[in-house]
């Protein structure tokens, strides 16, 4: 008896907590993701900023960013 309220609670924290880790995962969304220069001078410098949001539940983290 002992022994299967023991796998009851093991398998029931389980299931919360599998659960509680699907639903916090982060989820990035972008106001915009291109930008169009239009004609760039030759040898200037060119900036633009990319504004996002996190709408999941988690903590996103971003480890890399590269230009395509």
């Amino acid at each position: 008896m002992g022994r299967l309220i023991i796998k009851f609670i093991f398998i029931t924290a389980t299931a919360i907590l599998s659960t509680a880790f699907f639903f916090s995962k982060p989820s990035i969304h972008f106001d915009n993701t291109e930008y169009d220069f239009g004609e760039v001078p030759e040898d200037s410098l060119q900036t633009c900023e990319f504004v996002f949001h996190n709408k999941g539940k988690g903590t996103l983290v971003i480890e890399k960013v590269e230009g395509g």
